[in-house]
């Protein structure tokens, strides 16, 4: 078949729309129009009319399936009318080079009665099948202005979900929208459902978000979302019409075109998945990634457990706060948080001399207390707001975020006025105070708290001199950046919390935090979707908070937050709480609960882990499941009210699993990949952990399989991306680093190869500039290096194995070592290095040869080293401890095992 024939093919609308209800495919008949071209890859095909409307069908089942009827999904609106029908006059297929990947393209060209020239290229990804990319334009090609009240992307009406997908239980939704009510992030779409999700402000001091909404049922769903790098003042309505839903990206700004000119709208996407909002949220983020907009690497010390101040609110007590620290170092928190009330006012960052006497002297002996006893400090700010009354608002008005009217913006919570995040003076008086917070006093973090920080209005300040009042919406995060920078700069490994209040976390913002907590939960559920929304928008293992574990229902479910991989925290008072109500006093029945959860939470570190959110439905798998890839372990976290029946663990590998209750170390039993269901019973939570059954006790690494590799030789980012992890921050004799290098490890395996790729968060580097020798042995191993120890089944037994070494800047060493001695390996194994110098960052890719006598698949042993540093203080970590009295690596007995991850 030639290239055009696959990409443009004559349809008959009745083969799909008879896979609709009777009922509607007969009511839909005419507006359904007749299939003309085509565009598909192996998850979707969007169909075109010759009207230039559109038809999404899922390829996801085993026959393709209409998700909706002939649609204008692309359309303006023009004195409160839609402009829908453009007469096709152009399809035209090609193959395209994005930022993406490879692709197929089809280029649309219609023509409405009114006039308006419609250009519409679909581009889909060889990546990421199921996701299409829609750039749309308009130009008006009459002689007349033309007034467009809107413009409309991917509007698409769903049909109600069949028995077979949902049936009375309908659809779900996902909204990126923060509201003033701080609604759930997820929620089920009833009839009469209807939210509008705008991404500018949608009350005073509550806007932004993430700009993508899901709908989805038991079999598929349908994710809609722009992929604009900055903020747009967009909508992305969903609403329930009887039991179907529509879903769409508008832009309701009105313009006029002039004759000739032209209207682009923003990069959109849509994209066809099965599973929860978790799998398009993880592929927007892939996406924005390609762009250069991705979360960091996190420092290690933001997965310590935290214990904030705020039990005591503003009136809290330098004696209270010191009081209570023996406890919070006993039970195991690694942080404390000092949180609102240590300032003057809102904006004018210094201490209260009611509260510190000393001032500046009495702040930096409280992070001198809080060091001595081996815990970090944090400091709570609210940047972005000032106070009536304050310094900063008397000797700064300037720096106001005003509207039209001239008229301030409110920061309610607080009684306070917004500032303008795009004015320079704005960033610069923020960098000072970070500088002043972090630098000078001492402190190891900030928490950057309120709502107010998610989004900005327009800003209508003429003394800013903005090209248009939108630069303030989308420079936000350019404020963020200055304020990230100023902390790193001041300390490598500070830790920047953003908490936006009950908001939709604006993505955006978010290449500029290092940890993201579930931002006042009003609920239990919230703590847990709320997780699953940031481990999806800033990775599977971000360092997600589950906020205070008072905030939980009945305040002490820790289990919502240590079972999907979150980092627990707590704002309890100790010894005594001065308030006669809503005390928060850890009392002897309470401590021994926070003991123990704390305990696990310190035990496990799943928050560190890989949160495998593709596997279980919010929606509609019961009971509620979530799951953390951990230490070869696969950790399971079951949510109910009562659940007494069985559950079946997804996604084991090969082989046999033995099953524990992670809390009580009991045995439930064992299970296996083709008989993976359990009996339990529990009332609320049950987190249970599996690990394979194994002849010892050595540790476990998996590798997933990938089916092919880039031109380069290694796998591309959408492979790596679905890789299996391991990670480690120990040294070779398993004792803990107490600098900031952490080694994660990402695994897969191809015909004959082992891919390897190594994330390194160091604190300096050392290379040698060139190789010491092209054919010889040389010392690489003396300058920061990542190693793995490779050992195939036949040689089991014996001192004979592979090692192969990277260093920062992609030198390479091979060696072949045997009992007789070591000889080096040309021309085998092949390695890219690049460093993050910003985000201190080190990423090695490797492509090892597996080849084995009788070319076994299974019985691989490898351990994983890292080197860092000269001298005295060169530190040696290692995955699986050799517990020699000195660094040696060379212990074939400490190998791991390499296993095949089969799901």
């Amino acid at each position: 078949m030639t290239a055009r024939r696959a990409f443009l093919q004559w349809l008959g609308a009745a083969p799909l729309a008879a896979q609709l209800p009777v009922g509607q495919a007969q009511a839909q008949a005419q507006a359904q129009g007749k299939g003309h071209v085509r565009v598909q890859d192996a998850a979707l095909a969007l169909q075109f009319d010759e009207q230039l409307r559109c038809r999404v069908v899922s390829l996801l089942g085993r026959q393709p399936l209409a998700l909706t009827g002939f649609d204008a999904s692309e359309h303006l609106v023009v004195k409160g009318k839609p402009v829908a029908r453009f007469v096709l006059q152009q399809a035209e297929p090609g193959r395209a080079t994005t930022p993406f990947g490879a692709a197929q393209t089809l280029r649309l060209v219609g023509r409405s009665a009114q006039g308006i020239e419609k250009r519409l290229t679909v581009t889909l990804l060889d990546e990421h099948p199921g996701v299409a990319l829609l750039d749309v334009s308009y130009i008006n090609a009459g002689d007349q202005p033309l007034v467009i009240d809107a413009w409309v992307n991917a509007a698409h009406r769903l049909a109600a979900a069949p028995r077979h997908a949902g049936g009375a239980q309908g659809y779900w939704t996902y909204s990126g929208a923060s509201h003033e009510d701080r609604r759930d992030w997820v929620q089920p779409v009833r009839r009469g459902f209807e939210q509008r999700n705008f991404m500018g402000m949608n009350a005073s001091d509550y806007g932004g978000g993430t700009p993508v909404v899901d709908v989805w049922r038991r079999d598929v769903g349908l994710a809609v979302g722009h992929l604009a790098l900055h903020p747009q003042l967009v909508a992305l309505p969903v609403k329930a019409v009887g039991d179907q839903v529509d879903i769409a990206l508008r832009g309701d700004a009105p313009q006029t075109l002039a004759p000739g000119q032209s209207l682009s709208t923003p990069p959109t996407f849509l994209a066809v998945h099965r599973g929860d909002f978790f799998v398009p949220l993880d592929r927007y983020r892939r996406l924005m990634a390609a762009q250069g907009l991705a979360a960091p690497e996190p420092p290690t010390s933001a997965y310590e457990a935290q214990w904030c101040a705020w039990g005591y609110e503003r009136d809290f007590s330098l004696d209270y706060v010191r009081a209570t620290l023996p406890k919070v170092q006993e039970l195991g928190f690694k942080w404390a948080v000092l949180d609102d009330g240590w300032q003057v006012k809102t904006g004018d960052w210094t201490p209260d001399l009611a509260k510190f006497p000393q001032g500046e002297a009495d702040i930096k002996a409280l992070v001198a207390d809080i060091h001595a006893r081996g815990m970090k400090a944090r400091l709570w700010i609210a940047p972005l707001a000032v106070a009536p009354g304050s310094d900063e608002l008397h000797d700064h008005t300037d720096m106001l975020l005003v509207d039209h009217y001239g008229a301030p913006q409110m920061v309610t919570w607080w009684n306070s006025l917004y500032l303008c995040p795009a004015y320079g003076k704005t960033q610069a008086r923020l960098a000072a105070t970070v500088q002043k917070i972090i630098g000078d006093w001492g402190f190891d973090g900030l928490k950057v708290d309120g709502q107010h920080l998610n989004g900005v209005a327009p800003c209508f300040n003429k003394a800013h001199q903005h090209a248009r009042p939108e630069d303030s919406v989308e420079k936000l995060a350019d404020f963020y950046q200055v304020m990230y920078d100023a902390a790193h700069a001041a300390n490598p490994e500070a830790v920047v919390e953003v908490c936006p209040c009950g908001t939709g976390y604006a993505f955006h913002n978010m290449p500029f935090m290092d940890q993201a907590p579930a931002s006042d939960p009003t609920s239990s559920w919230q703590v847990r979707h709320k997780g699953k929304t940031l481990k999806a928008l800033m990775g599977p293992w971000a360092a997600y908070a589950g906020d205070h574990v008072e905030l939980s229902t009945g305040g002490q479910d820790f289990a919502s937050s240590v079972g999907i991989g979150a980092v627990v925290a707590s704002k309890f008072t100790w010894p005594v709480d001065p308030k006669p109500k809503d005390s928060f006093l850890l009392t002897p029945e309470r401590e021994q609960h926070w003991r123990q959860w704390v305990g696990l939470y310190n035990q496990q570190r799943l928050a560190e882990g890989r949160y495998r959110g593709e596997l279980y439905d919010l929606g509609f798998d019961t009971p509620e499941t979530h799951v953390v890839e951990q230490g070869g372990a696969l950790h399971y976290a079951f949510y109910a009210e009562r659940w007494d029946g069985p559950v079946t663990l997804r996604g084991l590998g090969a082989g046999r699993w033995a099953v524990r209750d992670a809390l009580t170390g009991a045995a439930l039993g064992m299970v296996s990949a083709d008989k993976p269901t359990l009996p339990v019973r529990f009332t609320h939570s049950l987190l249970i952990e599996a690990r394979p059954d194994a002849p010892d006790t050595l540790p476990v690494a998996y590798a997933g399989k990938v089916s092919q590799v880039a031109a380069d030789g290694f796998p591309s980012a959408s492979q790596w991306a679905d890789a299996p992890t391991t990670f480690f921050r120990h040294d070779w004799q398993g004792k803990a680093l107490p600098g900031p290098q952490s080694t994660r490890v990402q695994l897969l395996r191809g015909a004959g190869q082992l891919h390897l790729r190594f994330i390194c968060k160091y604190e300096t580097l050392t290379n040698f500039e060139r190789a010491g020798s092209s054919t010889d042995l040389w010392p690489l191993w003396e300058r920061d290096v990542v190693e793995v120890f490779l050992q195939a089944p036949d040689r089991a037994g014996f001192k004979s194995y592979r090692e192969v070494e990277v260093a920062p800047n992609g030198l390479l060493l091979e060696i072949a070592v045997e009992a007789s001695g070591k000889k080096r390996i040309v021309g085998g194994s092949r390695a890219r290095a690049q460093v993050d110098a910003r985000h201190k960052v080190w990423t090695a890719e490797l492509a090892v040869p597996m080849a084995a006598a009788g070319g076994d698949d299974e019985g691989w042993r490898l351990n994983l080293f890292r080197v860092e540093g000269r001298g005295a203080g060169r530190v040696y970590s290692s995955w699986s401890p050799t517990h020699t009295p000195e660094p040696d690596f060379h212990r074939p007995a400490a190998f791991g095992r390499l296993m095949t991850r089969t799901a």
